[in-house]
């Protein structure tokens, strides 16, 4: 690892995550399995709550693929591969932490669009989409159990789409969605 890489990593990644948190940055540009990105991610206990028993939990990441591609933005689901495309500079750039609570939520994703979920429902605004509440939920309660304080949280729901007003909603849509789901599974 060079200089300014080693930088990078000290600036990018201030706060600590567990192994299983830890994405693998040495993959290129290209579609890899879910598993190659998260080498760790079956040992998250945020898994429990993406799906709840082990067999959807091994089924879903036998199937989950990444797509490491050029384009902008930060990570979304293609839903005609079915696949998390992720945006490489984010890849690159973004923390660990960052990339883990969003790739479990995009994961939630992958297993609502295997269930027959209209992910791109827009009856709803995004942020009262049941889809992107229970995504962010998943991504929220793990941030969470890992120690994150609430500002941290806001920070990270925040996206360059989302108003203020809009962040606050979530919060309330997330936290109603969280009390009816209970405690995460064993």
């Amino acid at each position: 690892m060079g200089f300014i890489q080693d930088r990078l990593e000290k600036v990018r990644d201030t706060f600590p995550v567990p192994a299983f948190a830890r994405l693998d940055r040495t993959l290129g540009l290209g579609m890899h399995p879910y598993v190659a990105v998260f080498p760790g991610v079956m040992d998250s206990p945020g898994m429990r709550r993406v799906a709840p028993t082990p067999q959807a939990r091994e089924r879903l990441l036998r199937d989950a693929k990444v797509h490491l591609s050029a384009m902008p933005g930060f990570a979304y689901i293609n839903t005609r591969e079915p696949c998390i495309e992720l945006a490489w500079t984010y890849f690159e750039m973004g923390s660990h932490l960052d990339l883990y609570l969003d790739m479990l939520h995009e994961l939630t994703h992958l297993r609502q669009l295997a269930e027959g979920a209209d992910l791109w429902d827009r009856r709803f605004s995004y942020v009262d989409r049941v889809t992107e509440i229970e995504g962010y939920a998943v991504a929220v309660e793990e941030g969470r159990r890992l120690g994150m304080t609430p500002e941290m949280i806001r920070s990270h729901l925040h996206n360059p789409w989302m108003t203020q007003e809009d962040v606050v909603r979530l919060e309330k849509h997330i936290d109603v969605f969280l009390q009816k789901a209970g405690p995460l599974p064993p």
